[in-house]
């Protein structure tokens, strides 16, 4: 289980910092050229970890 809180934490936290990467590895691989996410995307993306991490910090953590 602690194994799984860490790797959900750090995923959470790759994607606060380059939410750009997690883009490039759902949707990115699929379209030829130059192409990037939009502003909304990213900020969407590090506002979702955000609240993902806090949720996780109140509600998971304690009842291990």
């Amino acid at each position: 289980m602690f194994f799984f809180a860490f790797l959900f934490i750090a995923i959470a936290i790759v994607n606060i910092i380059y939410p750009s990467f997690g883009w490039y590895l759902r949707y990115g691989w699929m379209v030829k050229g130059d192409s990037e996410p939009s502003d909304a995307y990213l900020f969407m993306s590090r506002v979702g970890s955000i609240i993902a991490i806090i949720v996780f910090i109140f509600y998971v953590i304690p009842n291990f």
